[in-house]
């Protein structure tokens, strides 16, 4: 007889649990995984559309709440290799995420969404898709493999020129900039302006270079319009980049133009109806974190990306186009505020100080009256009289300094219309004085001459004048570029010998910090100069980690600061203090009678938040 062995029940409990505890990790690994979306675009990545349109989506991802998504990017480049973009990008994307899952594809235009749908089955087949672009696919497409939810970018051709017409009703023609060597496209534009053949003339200039079609649109006739939508030239040519191509067509043109593109406006285009890139990107992102999320893309229906009126503020006061006019809801870009509106409160604070010093004023006049009849009773109150009298004068000249520092801040600030009015009276007259060459009266001629001399000398006296009080150059350039011109302006202007050293990366300030330091070095300067009679002055900017700190030093004849702060004439320190203070920024000064001046600012260096803006690729 044989005795078996039993395993013990506690061996078979632990075994059992033991089982259910790895179960688990080993079912949800793939859960755990996070999901791997690719954005193709069929530009290349200097295409202006494009690095907005990705830094939208990538944005949009990134805020996906408890879900980790890893992103990537890959252009097709159809537009520099033609049909062998889509060789050489399958065989790229093959090898680079042979170990990586794609879950989600995102397809910019419908020639990245034709590449994706070729190579769905060997590169992305289990992939979602999710698409952008003019043509969205029928319905049995949307709903093979994963399915594909889509934003329909459509063109605002038609739109645009219907409200080109609306501004403009006496429009006889429309010139229409659009070579492609797309026929269906070509078909397509032709068949959405057809209705307006009925209202005005259309001319389509199709020249296949940048050259001819400039030279044609510098002929075009009075009471007519330019509806600039594309000028693109066979793949792997040279060609310039569509704003580049646009800045050219608005410069040649002699009438206003009007386009579809938001990236185009600023180029000297004067508006349309457009659709926002940037939106456009971020409804892409939405929607791909909609699907992330379990929707399911063919259950989705199709979006229509928004239209938008955007304008170009200087090209409506160019072609005198009045804004009431204009659709309600209209975006009106590069608009710069009057003297009134920009300066309201200085212009109501200085009529304000006015009115009381006429006040004050007339309250002498009273109470000195009044004293004088008093005079030989009322001792004690004339002492007090002339007690108050002497206050009141005290401050009545505060009042009239004041007064004068508001008038200066406000004549200097009357550059911005001023300037641009004498540049186009300059422009005007040596073009007059040019086209009298022919005239016989010496007097014509010499007139002309001075008129023109005379205008020349005021815009040049305006625009030294604007490179002190408007550093236009601040945004072009970045603050220490800018500040090293304003120190060689100084130094040039006012005979004396100004250094500037900088030290550290400057261009991810935020604006408002970047203005402050600006402002506190020009003041700083002008002081040193005017006030300490300084010849040798240096400005020297350094980045440290989160900080930047900014020293003025002049070899002036320097002041007592502590007599300066009781006295209150030191306004120019004040405002120095305030505008470091308005960014969490601290001064510190030093200076003596005859041992120069020394000003030091240490302030936040906060990064700007970047806001990319685009259109989706033709």
């Amino acid at each position: 007889m044989t005795r078996s062995h039993v395993a013990p029940p506690w061996l078979a409990i632990a075994a059992s649990v033991a089982a259910l505890l790895c179960w688990p990790s080993t079912a949800t690994a793939d859960t755990l995984r996070e999901p791997n979306v690719l954005t193709v675009h069929s530009g290349s990545s200097f295409f202006p559309a494009n690095p907005i349109l990705d830094e939208a989506i990538r944005e949009v991802l990134s805020h996906g709440g408890d879900l980790s998504v890893g992103y990537f990017t890959e252009y097709l480049e159809s537009d520099r290799f033609g049909d062998r973009a889509s060789m050489l990008l399958a065989d790229y994307i093959r090898q680079k995420y042979r170990d990586r899952h794609i879950d989600l594809v995102i397809a910019v235009t419908n020639y990245a969404l034709q590449f994706v749908l070729d190579h769905r089955a060997e590169l992305f087949p289990d992939a979602s898709i999710v698409f952008g672009g003019i043509s969205v696919p029928d319905e049995a497409v949307r709903r093979e493999g994963r399915g594909i939810a889509a934003l329909r970018v459509g063109s605002a051709y038609a739109e645009s020129l219907r409200l080109a017409l609306t501004l403009h009703p006496g429009t006889e023609r429309v010139f229409v900039v659009a070579r492609t060597t797309n026929p269906d496209e070509r078909e397509s534009l032709r068949a959405q302006l057809d209705d307006f053949s009925r209202q005005v003339q259309l001319t389509y200039i199709e020249e296949d270079t940048l050259d001819r079609a400039v030279a044609v649109v510098k002929t075009i006739p009075p009471r007519s319009l330019v509806l600039h939508i594309w000028l693109r030239q066979n793949p792997g040519d040279e060609t310039m980049s569509p704003m580049s191509v646009a800045r050219a067509v608005a410069e040649a043109s002699p009438v206003p133009v009007y386009g579809t593109v938001d990236l185009n406006i600023g180029t000297g285009i004067v508006g349309g109806v457009v659709r926002g890139t940037r939106q456009s990107g971020t409804r892409l992102g939405e929607i791909a974190l909609q699907v992330l999320h379990g929707t399911r893309p063919q259950d989705m229906p199709v979006e229509d990306a928004p239209l938008v009126p955007i304008f170009d503020w200087r090209q409506l006061k160019r072609w005198h186009i009045d804004q009431s006019r204009l659709p309600p809801g209209s975006d009106i870009r590069f608009w710069t505020p009057s003297v009134w509106e920009s300066y309201r409160p200085y212009i109501i604070g200085t009529i304000g100080i006015v009115a009381a010093q006429l006040l004050a004023i007339a309250g002498l006049l009273v109470q000195r009256a009044r004293r004088r009849r008093a005079e030989a009773t009322v001792l004690a109150r004339e002492a007090t009289i002339r007690t108050n009298y002497e206050r009141i004068r005290q401050l009545a000249g505060r009042l009239i300094n004041a007064q004068e520092e508001a008038r200066a801040s406000i004549a200097r600030d009357l550059h911005d219309g001023v300037c641009q009015e004498l540049a186009g009276v300059s422009i005007a007259v040596g073009s007059l004085k040019r086209s009298a060459d022919n005239i016989q009266d010496p007097s014509a001629q010499q007139a002309l001459s001075k008129i023109h001399s005379e205008t020349l000398g005021m815009f040049e006296g305006i625009r030294r004048l604007s490179h002190d009080l408007h550093p236009s150059t601040l945004r072009l350039v970045g603050l220490a570029n800018a500040m090293r011109a304003h120190c060689a302006e100084v130094e040039k202007r006012n005979g004396v010998t100004v250094t500037f050293a900088a030290d550290g990366s400057f261009g991810d300030l935020r604006p408002d910090v970047a203005l402050c330091f600006f402002r506190i070095a020009q003041e700083s300067l002008r002081n040193g100069i005017m006030h300490g009679a300084a010849t040798r002055l240096s400005v020297s900017l350094v980045r440290s980690g989160g900080d930047v700190e900014l020293t003025v030093t002049d070899d002036g004849r320097g002041f007592d600061l502590e007599a300066v702060r009781s006295d209150g004439s030191g306004l120019g320190l004040v405002s120095i203090e305030e505008r470091a203070h308005a960014v969490g920024g601290d001064v510190r000064i030093i200076t003596g009678r005859q041992q120069g001046t020394t000003i030091r600012v240490r302030g936040p260096a906060t990064t700007a938040a970047t806001a990319p803006a685009d259109a989706i690729a033709q």
